[in-house]
C-alpha cells in the first residue's frame, strides 16, 4: 500500500541558474512549460515548476509509473489529476499548493479525498489591516471572526485569519469545487490555540452548514515562523479528531531532490531559461 506523503519546497531559497532551469523545464508537459513561460515574475514562476516537479515525482517514484509515461490533467475547477490508471492504488489522492516561499504537496491512499494549503501569515497588500478584515468579512462566520479577534495584536490576529483561510482552502481543494464555493457554509473550531513548527495539530474539528462533520480530519503546522500549511481529510466515515493515522511532518526537499528520477520530455531551451533569467523575481 502506497505511504502518505507530505512534502515541501522552498522556492525562495532556490536561486535557479540558467542551466538548473533548462533542466527543471525539460522534465515537464510542454503544456505545463508554455503555461509557465507566461509568467512574469520569477517567484511565481519557481513556485509553479516546484509544484509540477513534486507532482511527477511522486508519481514516478512513490506511484511507481515512469516519469515519462506520467501525464497530468486538470479538472475544469483547476484541480491536477493523474490522467494514468493505476490499478494497483485506485484510492490514491493527491494535492498541491504553493504560497510565499513555499510549495507542498500531500498525498495519501485508502479513500480519503486531500486537500493541502499554505499560507504565509503576512498582509502586503495596500489596505492597513482593519480595512482588509472588512473586506473579507463575508468569507468567515460571526464565530471565526470572533475568534480571529480574540487575538491581542494585528500580527497575532493575522496569523488567526490566515489560518483560518488555510483549513478552508483545504476543504474547498479536497472536495474538488474551486473558486465560488461559498466559504462561510465552512466553519472550524479550533482547540489549539496557536500553530508550532515542532508540532502538528489535529485537533481542529468544522461545520458544514452548520453541522459538526466528523468525516474530515485536519493536519496544521507551521513550516516556518511565517507559513502556515494545512491538510484537510474527507473520510467516508466519522474519525477521531486526535487519530494519528497519516499524519506525517512535511519533508523538506531539495531541487536535486525534485529531478533525482527525471527524464527529458522536451528538449533543453537555452532561450526560454535565459527569458527567465532576465526577469524580475518579485514586484517590488
Amino acid at each position: 500500500m502506497m505511504e502518505s506523503i507530505r512534502w515541501a519546497f522552498n522556492t525562495r531559497l532556490w536561486a535557479p541558474n540558467k542551466g538548473d532551469w533548462m533542466t527543471a523545464l525539460s522534465l515537464i508537459q510542454p503544456e505545463e512549460k508554455e503555461r509557465i513561460s507566461k509568467f512574469v515574475f520569477r517567484k511565481d514562476a519557481k513556485s509553479s515548476i516546484a509544484g509540477r516537479l513534486m507532482l511527477r515525482k511522486f508519481a514516478s517514484e512513490v506511484l511507481g509509473l515512469p516519469w515519462s509515461d506520467v501525464k497530468f490533467g486538470r479538472t475544469d475547477k483547476g484541480r491536477p489529476f493523474l490522467v494514468n490508471s493505476l490499478p494497483e492504488n485506485p484510492d490514491v489522492d493527491f494535492n498541491v499548493s504553493h504560497q510565499g516561499s513555499w510549495a507542498v504537496l500531500a498525498a495519501n491512499c485508502g479513500g480519503s479525498k486531500i486537500g493541502v494549503d499554505v499560507m504565509e501569515l503576512e498582509y502586503s497588500g495596500g489596505k492597513n489591516i482593519p480595512e482588509f478584515f472588512h473586506t473579507m468579512r463575508r468569507q468567515f462566520t460571526s464565530e471565526e471572526w470572533s475568534h480571529i479577534y480574540s487575538f491581542p495584536t494585528e500580527s497575532t490576529q493575522l496569523a488567526s485569519f490566515y489560518r483560518h483561510w488555510c483549513l478552508k482552502e483545504g476543504v474547498v481543494k479536497a472536495l474538488g469545487v474551486g473558486i465560488g464555493f461559498e466559504l462561510q457554509r465552512v466553519s472550524f473550531q479550533l482547540t489549539t490555540q496557536e500553530l508550532s513548527t515542532n508540532m502538528i495539530t489535529l485537533d481542529t474539528q468544522v461545520k458544514i452548514d452548520g453541522i459538526l462533520d466528523n468525516r474530515w480530519q485536519f493536519e496544521e503546522t507551521l513550516l516556518d515562523p511565517s507559513h502556515s500549511v494545512a491538510v484537510a481529510r474527507q473520510f467516508d466515515s466519522p474519525q477521531s479528531n486526535t487519530s494519528t493515522a497519516g499524519a506525517l511532518r512535511f519533508i523538506q526537499m531539495s531541487f536535486d531532490d525534485l529531478i533525482a528520477s527525471g527524464d527529458q520530455l522536451t528538449k533543453p531551451d537555452e532561450a526560454a531559461a535565459e527569458e527567465f533569467i532576465s526577469k524580475e523575481e518579485t514586484p517590488w
